[in-house]
């Protein structure tokens, strides 16, 4: 049973100070009350007294019964059945879970000490059976504190009840051919038996221990493990960045520096969990699982950080070696942006001349913007190597400052180059376009009209843009030209989908309309012909649906050319409804010839049983013969129904037992 541990460091202290500051009163008050709940699972532990291992050795157990038989055992344990009888509490508690005829309920109070069982009334096992594994399996274990043993011994009762291997009073299997001379032999056959029962329970509780115990020693040697391995990175990553910072500067190491701030207090964390645990103070398994999933974690994460720094640092010390030369690279690359700037112009210079402004808005400057840029990094790089052998830092800072100006002048002359490609490519693009509108401008004109007045302005609309995009103005732009032809054709989609969905949907019903036509003639046909050669049969209900079926047929007549989608919607109704009237009208002659057969064999059953047209009873007044003449049968009838009143007598005083102690469920219990 797990133990509460005792709140003996300075933050447990805090608390219990501020928990005593804000509500004495809970702090003094009685354990919370526990009302009869609805069941989440089969196995519920409010009272917290199960470890992992006993819960697993629960739940085998349940499994085990459910294997075996067709029965299925809830436990729930409490601290209290909250001022209730446990059968009160019980019962309540199994009906709020919607527990069924084959399911059973184990609940226990354990500082109460009582327990209950709870079962439906009509539960194959007998009162017997349910008190012998009460008082055999369940009390005993309950004595001894043993909560999970007294769970999988009902478990193991209720399944040896259920398939004939419950012990006997005297500790035999019942009907064993052998059980007396195994008491004879060995005299003390009943505690070898029972001892073999609690042996068994404590074989599986063992090995369910054994089974978490090893987890948790695989996980506490690698949460050890872990936690040597970041300790040491931390502290060799904090002489990297003494190092780095007497290379590279203060203001370059700011962020890992920051970022060796975060492992050391993530690692504090790591630390403070492991002495959580090698405090001397028992914890629970789920406890233990989860202060070393913390310690993994933790170490995974600050890992995971300082390799990213470490990767970082190897970056910068490359950049403080090679500074010299990066330098050098940076006004050779200004050089290189001057020259590819020059071609670039030419390029431009052709684009301006051939097209609006409007088309290179984007690019305009960019010419220019890149020698401006050029400029910054041969500064930069001048201004580097002035201080590369006294002042290292400054001189990287420097390289960095013109790599990247370099970097923003070749972005700014490629895009140049890439609007000339995309301007050379937008004749094409622009026509391929205008064909997919001029289609959607002819689906406007077949699918709009006064029916679809949302369709006049988009339509409209797009016929003018296709009007611009086929004049010569559009070349001076095709980019913006073929950007406003999308545009009208999204607008004119969006009026044109629903109407083409409708078209769609009427060509279908054109299609279907003359196969729903044909089945529905075929069940009016066969309706018709039950119903006038069984007139006399046939009810109104039969009658009705025909009747609305073929008036939804002849509705759907003047409708097929004007609106098929509603004609064949009508004609699917109706075919619902005839379909509904054959089978209505089979079944009233089924249900009449069934009739006629019952009362022919009653009256030839009654003829017979009266000895007449030749019977060998012996006549009407017989009471002779094999079968008895109206005397005889009756007696043998009274006999049979009072056999059955009794049965029910019988029954009604169960009930009335079961009415008088107050529960409409079985099972017992008490106190242990």
């Amino acid at each position: 049973m797990p133990h509460p541990r005792p709140l003996t460091r300075t933050a447990g202290a805090l608390l219990l100070a501020a928990v005593a500051a804000v509500a004495p009163v809970a702090l003094a008050g009685p354990a919370s009350a526990e009302p009869p709940s609805r069941l989440a699972e089969e196995v519920t532990d409010s009272a917290g007294v199960l470890d992992a291992a006993d819960r697993a050795e629960v739940v085998a157990a349940l499994d085990d019964l459910a294997d075996r038989t067709p029965y299925q055992l809830f436990v729930v344990y409490v601290r209290t059945f909250d001022g209730t009888s446990g059968a009160d509490w019980a019962d309540e508690t199994a009906v709020a879970s919607g527990l069924g005829r084959d399911d059973l309920l184990l609940a226990v109070a354990v500082e109460d000490r009582q327990y209950q069982v709870s079962v439906d009334p009509d539960l194959a096992l007998t009162d017997a059976q349910l008190a012998d594994v009460e008082t055999d399996r369940i009390e005993p274990a309950l004595r001894d504190d043993d909560w999970a043993g007294a769970a999988v011994a009902a478990a193991e009762g209720y399944a040896d009840a259920a398939t004939g291997d419950a012990l006997g009073p005297d500790g035999a299997r019942p009907g064993g051919p052998d059980g007396g001379l195994v008491l004879g032999i060995l005299g003390g056959g009943v505690l070898l038996v029972a001892g073999g029962v609690g042996s068994a329970a404590l074989v599986r509780r063992r090995r369910a221990a054994a089974a978490v115990r090893a987890e948790l020693e695989e996980l506490d040697g690698r949460a050890s493990s872990a936690l040597v391995a970041v300790d040491e990175a931390v502290q060799a990553s904090a002489q990297e960045l003494g190092f780095a910072e007497a290379q590279l500067g203060a203001a370059t190491v700011a962020p890992f520096a920051a970022a060796l701030t975060q492992a050391r207090t993530d690692l504090a964390g790591a630390f403070a969990a492991r002495q959580q645990l090698d405090d001397g103070v028992p914890d629970t398994a789920p406890d233990r699982r989860r202060l070393l999933a913390t310690i993994l974690e933790t170490c995974t994460r600050v890992d995971t950080a300082l390799d990213a720094q470490s990767a970082e640092f190897d970056r910068l010390r490359d950049l403080h070696a090679r500074a010299p030369e990066l330098l050098a690279d940076a006004a050779s690359g200004a050089d290189a942006v001057d020259a590819r700037a020059a071609t670039t112009a030419t390029t431009l210079a052709d684009l301006t001349a051939r097209y609006a402004p409007s088309a290179l808005v984007a690019v305009v400057d960019n010419v220019a913007g890149a020698r401006a840029l050029a400029d910054r990094a041969r500064a930069a790089s001048a201004r580097g190597t002035a201080v590369v052998g006294s002042d290292r830092p400054a001189a990287v800072a420097a390289a960095l400052e013109g790599a990247d100006a370099l970097a923003q002048a070749a972005a700014l002359l490629d895009a140049v180059d890439a609007a000339a490609t995309e301007l050379a490519q937008a004749p094409a693009r622009l026509a391929a376009a205008c064909t997919a509108l001029e289609t959607d401008v002819a689906d406007a004109a077949r699918l709009g009209g006064p029916a679809a007045p949302a369709v006049e302005a988009p339509a409209a609309r797009a016929r003018e843009v296709l009007a611009h995009a086929r004049s010569a103005q559009s070349a001076a732009d095709p980019l913006a030209a073929a950007s406003a032809v999308h545009a009208a054709e999204q607008a004119l989609d969006q009026v044109l989908d629903p109407l083409r969905e409708a078209e769609a949907a009427r060509a279908r019903a054109v299609e279907r309309l003359p196969q729903a036509r044909a089945a529905l003639d075929s069940l009016v046909v066969g309706a018709q012909a039950i119903i006038q050669s069984h007139r006399t049969v046939v009810g109104p209900t039969a009658r009705t649906r025909l009747a609305e079926a073929q008036r939804l047929a002849e509705s759907s007549v003047p409708l097929t050319g004007s609106d098929p989608v509603a004609a064949l919607q009508a004609l699917e109704a109706a075919l619902g409804l005839a379909d509904s009237a054959y089978r209505s009208a089979s079944a009233d002659v089924d249900a009449e010839r069934a009739r006629r057969a019952a009362a022919a064999s009653w009256s030839w059953e009654s003829t017979s049983s009266r000895g007449g047209f030749g019977g060998s009873s012996g006549g009407w007044g017989s009471s002779g013969g094999s079968s008895g003449g109206w005397g005889g049968g009756s007696s043998r009838r009274s006999s049979s129904s009072s056999r059955r009143s009794s049965s029910r007598s019988s029954s009604r005083s169960s009930s009335s037992r079961r009415s008088s102690s107050g529960r409409s469920r079985r099972g017992g219990g008490g106190r242990f």
